[in-house]
Formats: C-alpha cells, structure tokens, sequence
C-alpha cells in the first residue's frame, strides 16, 4: 500500500483523473480501461452515501484507480467513515484556519502523525488480523504505513483563508493545497465570477505564499477534469465531425 500520487510524482509524471457527482460502476470501469490514474468521489456536492462509497472503491481498485474523495466536512467522523470504505486521498474543504488544518490531519493518519480512529471497514481489511499480520507485519506497522499513504489536500475557498495562510501553512501533514474559485469570488462580493482578475489576483498570490513556504499545489501532482466535460466538450467534437 503506496502513495500512488506520490509515487508518480517522483517519476515526474502527473497523475490523471476524473471528479464524480454521482456514483456510476460502469463509467468507473470505463474511466480505468480509458487510462485514468485516478478518480475523485465529490462528497461535498455528490450523491454518495457510505455504500455508494464502498462500491465505488470496490470497483476503482479492480479498474486500476486510485479512489479519493472531497468530503462534505472535515468533522473527523465524517472522514473517518470515507477512509474506512477504502478511500486513498482527502480534499477537506473550507479550510479557513490552522484549527481546520490541524482537524484534517489529525482525522487522515494514525497517531504520532494525527488522530485517526480505528476502524473495522474494509479501508483497514475488516480488521482482519491475519491479513495486517501477513501483509504488513502487524498492525502497528500498518498505522505507519496507512498514514504515509493516505494523500491529503486542503482546498482554500475565501479571502479571510488566504489572510490566515501564513498559520494554515505552519501545519505539518497536509500533501498540497487547492482552491475554490468559485466560493472565493463570493467571499469577496464577485458571485458567479471566478474568472474576474481580482479573484485570479488573490489565487496568484496565495499561489505565491504556498510556494515560498516549500508547500505544494494540487497541481503539482494532479490533473482533473469532469465527467461533465468529458461528455460535453467530447460529444460537441463528436458531432461536429
């Protein structure tokens, strides 16, 4: 059990994926025999359910994916419920603070590096004792394993984030960071209008900070489109021809 992300990283490749708002067993069959690394269950905005999630898992690892997820809150909880249907990688949402931050990891890994509760899901093989024994030496060793292969971003979405930056930053666990246009550009009263130079100016600059601290963005590691776009954007090509 690797960092799949990371792994690709270091080969200086840019992992692939896909973002889901429904949960689909046959697009995700189709996405791994199309070439995708990965997809991304949207929990925040999707319809998935813990069983959906499951499923989805299930049939992402036998399609070659690596599964993460958005999750609707960074409530340790509620993450823990995603990692333990088999989930690999975490965007929290709204991070506004190092509070949130330090929340997020600490639900992603295991003690020393974080706080994340032991389940008996699939994520951690129905806690079959025989399977962590034979597979990762024990299950001591599999909480450190677990933990260096979970891939954690924390998603940037207001203006009063970006003051608070410099703090978020200061917090030791998170993978890379990621914006939200859209929600940014309502905080600072531009609704509808992620494209506006001011709301570019502000990702410019949080950019910018999260570099000079040694961070990373998702964009160094991922590269995403939708399943929307891929049905809209190919099916207008389609037809033209």
């Amino acid at each position: 059990m690797r960092n799949f992300i990371k792994d690709l990283k270091s080969k200086n490749k840019i992992a692939k994926g896909c973002t889901l708002v429904y949960p689909s067993p046959d697009v995700v069959e189709l996405l791994g025999l199309a070439g995708y690394d990965y997809i991304r269950l949207d929990g925040e905005h999707g319809s998935f359910n813990p069983q959906s999630v499951d499923d989805m898992c299930r049939v992402g690892e036998g399609a070659g994916l690596y599964v993460l997820a958005r999750v609707p809150s960074i409530e340790s909880y509620v993450i823990n419920n995603y990692l333990d249907r088999g989930i690999k990688g975490i965007m929290g949402p709204h991070i506004e603070t190092a509070v949130d931050a330090k929340k997020l990891v600490d639900a992603c890994r295991f003690y020393p590096r974080g706080q994340r509760s032991w389940g008996g899901g699939r994520g951690n093989y129905y806690h079959t004792l025989s399977i962590l024994n034979d597979k990762f030496g024990g299950k001591s060793k599999y909480v450190n394993i677990a933990s260096d292969s979970i891939f954690i971003e924390a998603q940037i979405e207001t203006e009063f984030a970006i003051n608070n930056l410099d703090d978020i930053l200061s917090v030791d666990g998170i993978d890379a960071y990621t914006f939200g246009p859209n929600d940014l550009a309502q905080s600072i009263n531009l609704p509808g209008q992620p494209e506006h130079k001011d709301v570019q100016d502000l990702m410019k600059k949080a950019t910018e900070i999260i570099r000079n601290k040694g961070k990373s963005m998702s964009g160094d590691y991922l590269s995403s489109v939708t399943l929307s776009d891929l049905i809209v954007d190919g099916s207008k090509s389609y037809l033209k021809g």
